[in-house]
């Protein structure tokens, strides 16, 4: 079961709806919330020629601590347990530091999701993408709206967090990083997840020089590694149960995942994550497909390391 959560809240434009949010994460098994906010000290540089002073910092923490309280007694009219604290210095690093409790299941973070991207770079470095590197529990990012083509922000009922583990794609490239994201989809109730999709994305590069019969060991394999991951989850999905498709794309596998996402509007993604380790050069660069999948989709996303 999942116990407790900890909810990275910044005041920002979803935080309140968020809090909606937690009323159905108790049906994972939720008891326990913890709200965390970081006073960023960025924001006493009001100009490069002000100086830091210890008064503005007291004075933001005392309206931080009246929203909290006022949140705290919402959540709890919920029947939550519910603990906040305020900390100062550098948001990921502060988040991961609150994150390492033994108590925390995972981390909830909130993201303006839209179609229309400022591009991976206005992601890379940010908070959102700091606090993914650094902190080592699954990190649940929740979007909630969807930038359509005309420029106008729509609210979309798929995108609320009502049913949001009722229909589940675990995205995976069976690597023993991918994988690690098994043990939590085994704690969410099984009752919960009504349909279980696998998407595995197979990289043109990894089998553009491939012979037809190297193609069909490749393919066979993957069937067999398929296997092994539903038996991972103890068989609580399959085909005959009617719980379980497992779909097998071709092509980039950032674009291949986004486009089946979109496309097929489902709620969550889960995602496997490398975590600190980087070893090519590409990935330092430009981010992991774990990095580029969150800035692209407009879904809500699970990252288990």
């Amino acid at each position: 079961m999942l116990n407790t959560a900890l909810y990275a809240i910044n005041f920002g434009d979803f935080y309140y709806e968020n809090l909606d949010c937690f009323a159905n994460y108790s049906k994972l098994g939720l008891k326990e919330i913890v709200l965390a906010h970081v006073i960023d000290p960025a924001l006493f540089q009001h100009s490069l020629y002000s100086v830091y002073k210890k008064e503005d910092e007291e004075k933001i923490k005392r309206l931080a601590e009246i929203k909290l309280k006022d949140i705290k007694k919402d959540l709890e009219k919920l029947g939550f347990g519910v603990r906040y604290v305020i900390r100062t210095g550098n948001i990921a690093g502060e988040i991961a530091d609150e994150a390492k409790n033994e108590n925390i299941d995972f981390v909830v973070l909130d993201k303006k999701a839209g179609i229309k991207s400022r591009g991976f770079l206005s992601f890379y470095g940010s908070p959102l993408y700091d606090i993914l590197i650094k902190v080592d529990k699954p990190v649940l990012i929740m979007k909630r709206v969807l930038f359509h083509a005309s420029g106008i922000i729509k609210n979309d009922e798929k995108m609320n967090c009502k049913n949001l583990f009722a229909d589940v794609v675990f995205a995976t490239d069976f690597s023993e990083f991918s994988l690690r994201a098994l043990p939590f989809i085994n704690k969410v109730p099984a009752d919960i997840i009504k349909m279980f999709t696998i998407l595995y994305v197979i990289d043109e590069k990894a089998v553009k020089n491939l012979k037809p019969e190297e193609i069909k060991n490749y393919e066979k394999n993957l069937a067999e590694k398929a296997e092994d991951a539903v038996r991972g989850l103890g068989y609580r999905f399959t085909k005959e149960k009617s719980n379980l498709e497992v779909i097998v794309r071709k092509g980039v596998p950032c674009k291949e995942i986004t486009d089946f996402m979109i496309g097929t509007r489902k709620k969550l993604l889960i995602l496997g994550h490398k975590g600190k380790d980087k070893e090519k050069l590409a990935e330092i660069l430009f981010g992991s497909t774990a990095e580029r999948v969150v800035n692209a989709l407009p879904c809500s996303i699970l990252i288990v390391k």
